[in-house]
């Protein structure tokens, strides 16, 4: 495995590891007994929050660099490629959720909490509604392209 082709594994290693110490630290009793007492907000949230936080950005990272390898290798990998960051966002839209509100939870009182939530539901029907136009204009010229690869193949 070239350092060229292996920059995938990286991402989802780092991403199980912080995952994994995340949850891991959060459990620790004296993280969940410590808390800012102003802000509602107990260091096991915390923690949870920065890890769980950093693993969605590396997510979006990972999505946003499968792009470029995707564009870079051509073929039917270019239309495949206008794919990924729609995907990517129906995923962490609504995952950062929970996510955001081990922050904010304490902060929020009922009639903020349903902004919240309505401001998260817009938010992965945005996202959902880009990853439907994405498919929308672009699936035909990634069939088109496959349609040529194998043709291609064939011919071989």
């Amino acid at each position: 495995m070239t350092p060229h082709h292996g920059w995938w594994i990286r991402y989802p290693l780092v991403i199980v590891v912080i995952l994994v110490l995340g949850a891991a630290l959060g459990e620790l009793v004296f993280f969940q007994k410590t808390s800012i007492g102003a802000l509602k907000l107990s260091a096991s949230h915390l923690v949870r929050f920065l890890a769980y936080g950093s693993a969605l950005v590396l997510l979006w990272l990972l999505a946003r660099r499968s792009v470029q390898e995707l564009h870079a290798r051509g073929g039917w990998q270019l239309p495949a490629s206008h794919f990924v960051l729609p995907l990517a966002a129906v995923v962490i839209v609504p995952a950062a959720h929970p996510v955001l509100l081990l922050l904010l939870g304490g902060l929020l009182g009922p009639e903020l909490r349903k902004i919240y939530d309505w401001l998260f539901i817009l938010g992965t029907l945005a996202a959902a509604i880009w990853l439907v136009l994405a498919l929308y204009q672009r699936l035909e010229a990634l069939l088109g392209a496959l349609r040529s690869e194998a043709g291609t193949a064939r011919t071989d």
